[in-house]
């Protein structure tokens, strides 16, 4: 299936929007257009106008990790969401609004400027149809991840409430496919003309490999590294594994949306491979037994289920390395599989591998991921 958008096509709207929102004033009109190019006529344009013009007066300045104005992030959102089909005002309006209540909170903000969001906000949602207005606060209200919830917990209840609603998926599979692509924001690609298949199959098939040709040289302090990387891969894996064992059911967008990340996180994995390969991982041998440990894990099923430990390196990746909701905890453990380049370099061919099997087959899913944490389970029947 084709993806909702392409990499260079994302990095195209983030530069459109990043200069329409930089504007003195901002031309919402044009950052319309840009979310949604072919608007259909049921679609409210001048209350999602006045949407994005509240989340740019509530984000003002603040900026993303990575450095883009923070309000691009739901406005690229929904925009993704409009790529992938029909969009109504409310799911349009649900996308926009879906990080309100975590990020939108009164101790950001002085008494005066809270107020004054407040009233906007209220003055916003009367605007909506009495029976919408229900709907999108619900809605505002399961994509909202409480304080106390674990990751797992949350995308449980989620996909629960998702059965009866189900365009909470497809606003949270474009969250999701944001935040990944998001992950390139910083990075120049190291190696724009090199093709990761091509690499991996003379590494492992010829005696001519010398590995990736490096035309610069690598400086870059990233603040989010191959380990965080590695990170929002597995949360991804989580959310699309329990889609799969929830046997949840996804309409052509929403189809469209689970293929379109599962794209995304294979392209990030191997980008993060072709990295390894290129500055740290140098040895053509090591990268070719990297290649073949990985290759041997996979036959035997080792990325079908989660495992507590074992006798490979990959064996508790996940428990081990990702699995922690305390940041400081997090922190130590991605630290210390940053300074792994074999293991980081493995996770990323076994995290392509893994997504590959979401697009190839419709039943895949990994055992021992549930609403309830990670669980060692037992490897699936090929």
């Amino acid at each position: 299936m084709k993806p909702v958008i392409t990499t260079d096509h994302f990095f195209s709207l983030s530069s459109f929007l990043n200069y329409q929102l930089s504007g003195e004033p901002i031309n919402w009109r044009a950052v319309l257009e840009l979310v949604q190019p072919d608007s259909p006529e049921q679609v409210n344009e001048d209350l999602i106008i006045e949407t994005m013009m509240y989340l740019g007066e509530a984000y003002g300045q603040e900026k993303r990790v990575l450095g883009p104005f923070a309000v691009i992030h739901p406005i690229r959102t929904a925009s993704l969401l409009a790529r992938a089909g029909a969009a109504t005002t409310l799911d349009l309006l649900t996308t926009l609004l879906h990080d309100k209540n975590e990020e939108i909170t009164r101790d950001k903000y002085s008494g005066e400027t809270w107020e004054r969001l407040e009233t906007r906000y209220q003055e916003l949602i009367r605007k909506v149809d009495n029976l919408e207005n229900w709907y999108l606060n619900e809605r505002i209200h399961f994509l909202t991840r409480d304080r106390d919830e674990t990751y797992h917990e949350y995308l449980y209840s989620l996909i629960t409430q998702a059965k009866a609603t189900p365009e909470l998926i497809k606003v949270k599979l474009s969250d999701r496919l944001d935040n990944t692509m998001d992950l390139r924001m910083d990075l120049y690609e190291d190696l724009p003309s090199s093709d990761c298949y091509q690499i991996i199959f003379e590494a492992l098939f010829t005696d001519s490999y010398r590995g990736p040709e490096i035309k610069r040289l690598y400086h870059t302090d990233r603040k989010i590294n191959g380990a965080g990387r590695l990170y929002q891969l597995f949360k991804n894996s989580l959310f699309l594994s329990l889609l799969r064992s929830e046997a949840m059911k996804l309409d052509i967008s929403g189809q469209r949306l689970f293929d379109s990340l599962a794209i995304a996180s294979i392209n990030e994995a191997q980008n993060i491979l072709l990295h390894i390969f290129a500055y740290h991982l140098k040895d053509p041998q090591k990268q070719k037994a990297v290649l073949m440990d990985v290759m041997d894990y996979c036959n035997v099923g080792g990325i079908k289920r989660i495992s507590a430990g074992g006798n490979h390196r990959l064996d508790g990746l996940f428990k081990n390395y990702f699995d922690y909701e305390i940041k400081m905890q997090l922190k130590n453990k991605l630290t210390e599989l940053y300074n792994d380049k074999t293991l980081m370099a493995e996770a990323a061919v076994a995290f392509a591998a893994i997504f590959t099997n979401f697009l190839n087959d419709r039943s895949y899913w990994i055992e021992g991921i549930s609403g309830q944490g990670l669980r060692a389970g037992t490897i699936q029947e090929s």
